[in-house]
């Protein structure tokens, strides 16, 4: 059984006037939630790895995950939320062009998330006005999250929030020193190297500090290359009178060699296993050599199999987070904080091209994507409780500036000299030789919210608010050149976004809401032949187009209404809601071309709907077993038909691509004496894989088990736990991600990643205070 959770005995309504908590983090000890209590008792109903905090608002303790693979990322906690679909091609989802989180129809990067306070805006891969989640934090040392699965509550910061939100938190800061040290070593030569401490208190009046750091190292399941990872994080906090000051700083650096993207044709050829050449250059030489294009090369020609399989690809990330915060308490009913932060993010993502050669005459070279953005921006929030009102404001101002470009590098002539590497260095046989696409942008955001919590009776708060929302970015291509990428400005204003919502608490056992969101999304921004599913104006290739299109172009709203309850007995907690979400002006990109040469074709989409349900049954069948099963419906429906000149591509009531329509997620395990097991099934279904739905991806379904056993206190090191992790238990041959470089309008595209197969991982960790 999993690690005894916090048990919610009741959601009561806090009508006093009384200094909020300065514990933001989920912890034994009472935590005052938007408003409401949530009580921690050792006994209650068996407790769901997502507990309801407040109107369609969940929280997940780190505690309660025990499947968790320590390595993993920040997304595979989210795995077991009903209507969640998370996917990644390697085991540990450290390639973050190959990750993917759907939430109720809308992608990771179309989220609000938040690192210990820090808006993190767009989440995706290659993105140019925000940071990924996976190279922040070390996800080992996340203390909970707090999830909105639909709109997000107006208090969130961000200008990607039309699919509500995710708010990540480190572990509390203790009193007492400990450290805590892990030791991973698995499949393809997998090491996981994990050290977390906390001072405590230092002195009588010192500060705390907690410091996390982590190292992956993992070779290939398929293929050659190892995918290094390298990432830390540090968290302190000093009291003062009034309230206290807390510094968060966070650092990733990460070399990952990647896979290749695959079509179902290439599956059908070639196997599961149609990876790189690396580290066989002469094989990949002959097969890029015009000379030898129409020769066979197996099941393609020559010719058409070095437009499938490039040599390498790979992706070198740095991301940099820092972030200072006051908590202040000016009387006993009005508090608030202020909090500065800077955050950027640099990515080199490589491919080698057999469509440009090296001037030197090897057939091939090395193209280098690298989009990079520096961000600096600050916030205030002020509560006041007056009576049966709880008040909250806050202000958020940032601005980013990113710049982007693609260059290609030299490669060797065959026998003169070490090809180049997918994680660099790059210019070893000289600078770049070709840069196109060099665009530059600016970004300002800027939001103000205000939120009242009104106690109506002691079981019934009405909550209502609104947010006023500025996203404006301008830049683009740079120089006069013909080809230059397009560049122009697009805003996305809104000065009345209200957020409605009513949590009705009749008993300890029963919680029922309803909420009704409106949202606005920023304009995203990507780079003219962007690798990835990004739907951005910019990557349109004319002016003129882009200014026409820029003249009809709407910022992205959603409509969300979300009604749910939950219900715990002695032994069982059923949670469940139903939702609808009408998307308008959505912009959508649909993708043509090779992965060396991508085409985005970008239109808007003037009315989509999504309607779902999910549920979640947890039970405790004995002291010992527990049962979670969780399962989440969602159908989306395009308004319309894509229509591109004179060509109509029947999408209209069409369901959205890449996310499955059906999710089934189900957990058990027991404890007996100092052992603990568990398995997790995870299943998605009736996924779409084109925009005209006329293929469909096949039924994902993966099986994931573990068993732990900790030594005693008469042992010789009492406290070390020995744990054997298996994933993939019955090795079966999973697509992963099917939506990586984008979505084809119908027919197959090499948009594809499968999953990792069996993958075994045996650990040991052991904690000193």
């Amino acid at each position: 059984m999993n690690t005894p959770p916090t048990t919610l005995l009741a959601l009561a309504l806090s009508t006093a006037i009384a200094a909020p908590t300065y514990a933001a983090e989920a912890s034994d000890a009472p935590t005052t939630l938007n408003a409401l209590q949530v009580i921690a008792t050792p006994r209650g109903a068996a407790v769901a790895p997502t507990q309801v905090v407040g109107p369609n608002r969940y929280i997940i303790n780190a505690a309660d995950l025990d499947g968790m693979v320590t390595g993993n990322n920040g997304l595979a906690m989210l795995k077991q939320i009903p209507g969640a679909s998370y996917t990644a091609t390697d085991g540990l989802g450290l390639d973050i062009s190959a990750t993917s989180l759907f939430v109720r129809g809308f992608r990771m990067n179309e989220m609000g998330i938040t690192f210990e306070g820090v808006p993190l805006n767009d989440s995706g891969f290659l993105s140019l006005t925000g940071s990924s989640v996976v190279n922040v934090g070390v996800p080992d040392g996340i203390g909970a999250i707090t999830v909105s699965p639909g709109g997000a509550p107006v208090s969130v910061f961000s200008s990607s929030a039309n699919g509500g939100s995710l708010e990540y938190r480190l572990r509390d800061l203790q009193d007492t020193a400990s450290i805590r040290i892990k030791q991973g070593v698995g499949s393809n030569r997998t090491l996981v190297t994990t050290v977390s401490a906390q001072s405590g208190q230092l002195g009588e009046h010192g500060p705390k500090v907690l410091v996390d750091l982590q190292r992956v190292s993992a070779d290939k399941y398929q293929g050659a290359g190892t995918q290094d990872f390298l990432r830390g994080n540090l968290k302190a906090q000093q009291e003062v009178a009034w309230g206290d000051f807390t510094v968060f700083a966070s650092d990733s650096k990460a070399k990952v060699w990647g896979y290749n993207n695959i079509s179902f044709d290439m599956i059908r050829k070639l196997g599961w296993k149609a990876d790189s050449f690396y580290p066989d250059y002469a094989w990949a030489y002959y097969v890029a050599s015009p000379e030898n294009a129409d020769k066979s090369c197996g099941a393609y020609t020559c010719g058409e199999l070095s437009e499938l399989i490039p040599y390498d690809t790979g992706q070198i990330t740095r991301d940099r987070v820092a972030s200072i915060n006051h908590r202040f308490q000016i009387t006993p009913a009005l508090s608030g904080n202020v909090q500065l932060y800077n955050a950027n993010s640099h990515t080199q993502a490589t491919l080698t091209d057999p469509t440009v050669p090296s001037p030197n005459g090897a057939p091939f070279s090395e193209q280098v994507q690298t989009p990079r953005v520096n961000r600096l921006g600050g916030m205030a929030n002020l509560q006041l409780e007056v009576g049966a009102h709880t008040l909250t404001a806050g202000f958020w101002q940032e601005q980013s500036k990113a710049a982007a470009r693609t260059d290609w590098y030299q490669q060797p002539l065959l026998g003169e000299g070490k090809p180049l590497k997918a994680t660099g260095p790059f210019d070893t046989y000289g600078p770049a030789f070709m840069t196109d696409s060099a665009s530059a942008w600016v970004t300002r955001s800027r939001q103000l919210y205000l939120h009242d919590d009104i106690a109506l009776s002691d079981t019934l708060k009405l909550g209502i608010g609104f947010k006023a929302v500025d996203f404006r970015t301008e830049g683009g291509g740079l120089g006069d050149a013909p080809d230059r990428p397009v560049n122009g400005a697009l805003q996305a204003k809104d000065n009345f976004l209200p957020h409605v919502s009513l949590f009705w608490s009749p008993s300890d056992s029963t919680d029922a809401f309803i909420d009704i969101a409106n949202t606005m999304n920023g304009y995203r921004v990507a780079q003219r032949g962007n690798i990835g599913y990004t739907a951005s104006a910019w990557t349109i290739s004319e002016q003129e187009e882009f200014d026409r299109v820029a003249g009809t172009l709407r910022p992205e709203k959603n409509w969300n209404i979300t009604v749910g309850a939950t219900r715990r007995f002695d032994r069982l907690t059923v949670t469940g809601d139903v939702f609808y979400n009408d998307i308008r002006n959505r912009l959508l990109s649909a993708a043509v071309g090779t992965q060396f040469a991508q085409i985005n074709t970008v239109r808007l989409m003037p009315k989509m709907h999504v309607i779902g349900g999910d549920l979640g049954i947890t039970a405790e069948i004995t002291d010992r077993v527990q049962f979670y099963q969780g399962v989440g419906v969602a159908r989306s429906y395009y308004g319309s038909d894509f229509v591109v000149d004179d060509t109509v591509y029947p999408i209209k009531g069409k369901a959205q691509p890449g996310y499955p329509q059906v999710s089934l997620v189900s957990d058990l395990s027991a404890h007996y004496g100092n052992w603990r097991f568990g398995a997790t099934s995870t299943s998605y279904l009736r996924q779409p894989f084109t925009y005209e739905n006329d293929i469909r991806v096949p039924t994902f379904w993966q099986v994931n088990t573990y068993a732990a056993y900790t030594l005693g206190e008469g042992s010789v090191l009492p406290g070390l736990e020995l744990r054997l992790d298996v994933s993939n238990l019955f090795n079966r041959n999973n697509i992963g991600t099917a939506t990586i470089a984008g979505s084809s309008f119908n027919g197959d595209y090499q948009t594809l990643q499968r999953s990792a197969p069996r993958q075994v991982m045996f650990s040991t960790s052991i904690a000193f205070k």
